[in-house]
């Protein structure tokens, strides 16, 4: 009986052995993680908008940046100087291109805001 008993006992212990010392020939490689996306996002308030605002870095980084050169009309008004780029991403993020849109674009971009 007590052969029996002790038979029972060990056998667990031989099989965890035998096993563990498969695993070891089998080991499992642990890789760094890749960063998929260090894309950082720009969010800001808007009028038009509820909430936030967001759009990635590298888009807004696209928008080409423009020399503000400060024009008159005939009636000695300035006007106001933006290129169509930053006037479809203002619309794209938006809904609209107006002067406090095309400005939040701005801030989003750290760019100086137009003068109105």
């Amino acid at each position: 009986m007590n052969r029996f008993i002790l038979a029972l006992i060990s056998s667990p212990v031989l099989i965890a052995s035998i096993l563990s010392m498969t695993v070891m020939v089998k080991q499992a490689q642990a890789l760094e993680p890749e960063v998929k996306n260090t894309d950082k996002l720009t969010c800001i308030r808007n009028k038009h908008k509820v909430g936030l605002v967001c759009m990635k870095a590298s888009v807004l980084a696209q928008v080409p940046n423009y020399q503000q050169e400060v024009e008159f009309s005939q009636e000695d008004a300035p006007m106001l100087e933006f290129n169509e780029a930053e006037s479809d991403v203002a619309i794209q993020l938006f809904g609209c291109d107006c002067p406090a849109c095309i400005n939040s674009l701005r801030q989003m971009r750290n760019v100086t805001p137009l003068v109105y």
